[in-house]
This record gives C-alpha cells, structure tokens and sequence, in this order.
C-alpha cells in the first residue's frame, strides 16, 4: 500500500481527492449538463469547451503531484491553476443555470413551429446581468484569494485599471449597450419577428437574436444571416410587419393600368360596362385567391379595387386585400410564402383573370387626330 505521506499529500490529501473525484463526475456527465442548461439541445462548442476544461484540470492536477512528490518545498503551482479552472466552470454553470431560470420566470414564451420556447425579455436580460456580475466577481475574488493577489483589490490594482479603462472606452461600446437595452425594453422588436427598413428595397428579415451589442437578422430573400449593430439599426427607420396596426392584418396593393374604352355613341354606357368588366376580373381574381392555398391572404376581409388616377395613357386601377397573420417562427421559407409568393400569384391570377374578361393590361400608346 502507498501511504498518503508517500506521495506528499498528508497536508492536502483530502482536497486533492475530493476535487480529483468531482472532475471525474463532471466529466463524465459533462453531456448530461450541457443537455440541461440548453433545453434539450445538443451544443457541440459548449460540451467540448466543458470536457477540455475537465481535461486540463486532470493534467495540472496529475503535474501536481507528481511536483509534490519530487519537491516537498512545492508550492502548488499547478493545483492553484486547477483551482482556478474549477472556479472558472463552476461559475459557467451556475450563470447557465441561473440564466435558465430567469428565462422562463422573467422571459416570454412563444408558439414557434408548434412548440412552446422561452425568450429573453428585457426584465431576464437586466436580471442575468445582475447575475453576470455578482457570479464573476465572486469568481475573481476567489481566483485572487487562491493566488494571494490580494493587491490587486486596491485603488491602484487590476479594478482600478479596468475602471479607466472603460471610461475612456465608452463611446465605443456605450451606444449599442443603450440602444439594446431601448429594444429590449421596447418590446416592439423581438426575436422571430420579421421587419423591413426604410430604405426604398422593402427587404424582410426575420429577427434571430437581440443582444445588447448587436442583432442577427436572418434575411428572407437571399437566406443568409446579418449582423448589425444596435447603434445602427435603430438609426434607421424600422417596420415590423409581425406587429399589426389592424386586425385585418398586413395591406398590400397592386397597380394596374389599364387602357381607356371605345367611345361609340353612348359614352356613359361604354364606361359603364368597361367598369363593370373590371369589377367582374377583380371579383374572379378574389374567388381564385380564397380557394387557393398557396395564396395567402385574409379571407375573412374581402378584395377592394378602386380608381387612383387617370393618365394620359391609361387609368390606374389599385387592388387592394390584406395577408394572413405572419407566423412567429425562424424558417424564411415560411416568410417568403407570406410576403413574396403570395403577391406573386396574385400578379398571376390577374394576368390570368384579364384574359378571361378580355381586359387588356397593357398600357396603350394613344393617337388622337385633331381637326
């Protein structure tokens, strides 16, 4: 038998095995862990940053003692550097754990693909914030009572330092920091929420994640993910489409120029059955987009048409109905139904519908002979 004393650690025996045996179970149930703090996730980037930590600890604490065993006079370096890593992981899990709760007790939950999931609100942001910087305090005071850096906790220390630093760096961080926290508390943009700016493109995205530095976007179009800062994101002109100003839902309208009817000899007559030839494509157009399911629109408001100027070459007509309900939901596949292909086919089905009444939507070029 190797007695304790053997491999220098009468002193500290007990702690070198007891963290030693709580590596080797956080180790081995680092997966189980990683599962819980994300919902029942798999987050491949988090488990191997947990098991390399366990890993790296299992190397210093063997180093350890292989120094206490060669030099009696050793001061345990690579054990305080195990303690340390320790610390670090715990203090991980324990903001993950805490940021866990706080989501389901101060978030919002939202329907997204037919299943119930929570969302930061403004409240659990303030509140892991608050949690952020309590836990990684608590975890440096401990790293530097570890070490014996007591000096560090003074006026001319480390903290005093980092103060300085960040006052003279504000103006970098400060704005998307603000900014961030007036969307969160807001609540006019949240996650799954599709938006589009004012800037002449009337391009959707959805809206992946709102951090207080930036926002990930996910653009509908193209399929692919944006980073944008706060600071500028909020300096333009934002429109939320998932947020409806109606019950009715969102409104969208085509134009449609048409060209003037024959005049024969009864004119009034002549535009009141171009008129009506209108109303009847406009009505056909409207029965053809209700039945269809690929169509998307709100069947319970009817279509509306009416007469918006009239040219020289042509009269402007306007078609007017109004979308189904965005989905709350991440999939641009979905959104695209909604707000590209949806006025696509209704494009198609008064082309379609044109034909069928005769109605030609070509803008004419107009010879009058004047005498």
């Amino acid at each position: 038998m190797i007695s304790l004393e053997f491999l220098g650690l009468s002193e500290y025996a007990w702690e070198h095995i007891g963290v030693f045996v709580i590596n080797i179970i956080l180790f081995l149930l680092s997966s189980t862990i990683v599962s819980f703090l994300n919902s029942g996730q798999e987050n491949k980037k988090q488990l191997t940053l947990f098991r390399s930590i366990n890993f790296l600890f299992l190397l210093l604490h063997s180093l350890d003692w292989g120094m206490l065993y060669v030099n009696h006079n050793y001061e345990n370096f690579f054990f305080k550097m195990g303690l340390s890593l320790v610390l670090i992981y715990t203090g991980i899990i324990i903001y993950s754990v805490i940021t866990l709760f706080t989501k389901s007790k101060f978030g919002v939950s939202k329907e997204v693909d037919e299943q119930k999931v929570y969302y930061d609100s403004y409240s659990s942001r303030m509140v892991n914030l608050l949690f952020l910087v309590v836990v990684s305090l608590m975890v440096l005071m401990y790293i530097i009572k570890i070490w014996g850096f007591t000096s560090l906790l003074e006026t001319t220390g480390l903290f005093g330092l980092s103060v300085a630093f960040l006052a003279l760096t504000n103006a970098i961080w400060a704005p998307d920091l603000y900014y961030g926290m007036v969307i969160l508390n807001s609540n006019m943009l949240e996650d799954g929420d599709v938006i589009s700016f004012n800037d002449g493109k009337e391009h959707p995205y959805i809206i992946s994640k709102v951090t207080f530095i930036y926002t990930i976007l996910l653009d509908v179009t193209n399929n692919h993910r944006i980073m944008i800062r706060n600071a500028k994101m909020v300096d333009s002109t934002i429109n939320n489409l998932s947020k409806k100003a109606s019950l009715e839902g969102l409104r969208h309208h085509h134009s449609f120029k048409i060209g003037y009817p024959k005049r024969g000899e009864n004119h009034e007559q002549d535009y009141l059955d171009f008129k009506e030839r209108i109303a009847k494509m406009f009505r056909h157009v409207e029965e053809k987009a209700f039945e269809n399911e690929e169509i998307l629109v709100n069947a319970n408001v009817p279509f509306s048409w009416y007469v918006n100027e009239t040219g020289d070459y042509a009269i402007e007509f306007i078609l007017t109905y109004h979308l189904a309900s965005l989905p709350i939901t991440r999939s641009t596949k979905k959104i695209r139904q909604h707000l590209l292909a949806t006025p696509r086919f209704i494009n198609e089905t008064v082309l379609s519908s044109s034909y069928k009444y005769g109605i030609n939507l070509a803008t004419p070029a107009l010879y009058e002979k004047v005498t």
